[in-house]
C-alpha cells in the first residue's frame, strides 16, 4: 500500500465507519492479484470499495469521469481510476494483475438507476480467464439512499466481500465468458 493509500485509510475508515455504521462482512486477501467485481447503484461504490478495502487497489472507470471537470478528474486518478478508453484501458488493467495488483470493475457498465441488478458484462470474464485470476464478487446495499438516511441507520449501510471464484475450467470463448459473467452475478446476489 502507498503512503497515499495508507494515510487515507487510517484518516478515513475511521470517520466514514463513525458516520454510516457500515458493516462490513468477508475479507479481501491482502497479497496477490485478483479482480472485484461489485454491484454498482450509487456514484458512492468506488470510494466504499477503496475504503473498506484495506489494500490499495485499482479501478476501471468510464472515460466520460473523467471529462466532468479537471478538479475531479484528478481526484480520481490520484486514487488509481484508470479510463476505460478502446484497449488501453484493458491494457493498463492486464499489466496490473500481472504485477500482482487488484483491479475492480463494475460488471453492469453502469449504475442500475432502479437498484435491480443488470446483466454482467463479459469484460470482467475476459481478464480472469486470459490471466487465470480469481474474482471476488461484492456487494453493496443501500448505497443509493440518502445519505441523511444512512448516517442516521434508517437504511443500513453494508458491504459484503465474497469468496474468490476462479476462473478454473472456463475457455478463452465468448460462450465460457458469457457463462463465466453469469456466474459472477449469482455470486453477486447470494450476497444481498
Amino acid at each position: 500500500m502507498t503512503f497515499k493509500w495508507f494515510i487515507s485509510w487510517i484518516l478515513v475508515f475511521p470517520l466514514f465507519k463513525l458516520l454510516t455504521g457500515i458493516k462490513i462482512t468477508g475479507t479481501v486477501p491482502k497479497k496477490g492479484s485478483f479482480i472485484i467485481a461489485c454491484n454498482h447503484v450509487s456514484f458512492l461504490d468506488p470510494p466504499i470499495v477503496g475504503i473498506c478495502a484495506a489494500r490499495e487497489i485499482y479501478f476501471l472507470a468510464k472515460i466520460g469521469l473523467f471529462q466532468t471537470s479537471k478538479a475531479f478528474a484528478w481526484l480520481i486518478k490520484a486514487y488509481n481510476a484508470i479510463p476505460i478508453s478502446g484497449v488501453q484501458g484493458l491494457m493498463t488493467a492486464i499489466k496490473l494483475l500481472k504485477r500482482g495488483e487488484v483491479v475492480v470493475i463494475f460488471p453492469e457498465g453502469t449504475r442500475s438507476r432502479k437498484g435491480q441488478m443488470l446483466p454482467f458484462n463479459p469484460g470482467v470474464s475476459y481478464l480472469a480467464i486470459k490471466l487465470g485470476v480469481p474474482v471476488i464478487p461484492t456487494y453493496i446495499a443501500n448505497s443509493n439512499k440518502r445519505f441523511l438516511r444512512i448516517i442516521l441507520r434508517l437504511n443500513r449501510l453494508k458491504i459484503s466481500f465474497g469468496k474468490p471464484v476462479s476462473p478454473a475450467g472456463y475457455e478463452n470463448s465468448r460462450e465460457d465468458m458469457e457463462r463465466f459473467a453469469r456466474r459472477l452475478k449469482e455470486e453477486v446476489l447470494k450476497l444481498r
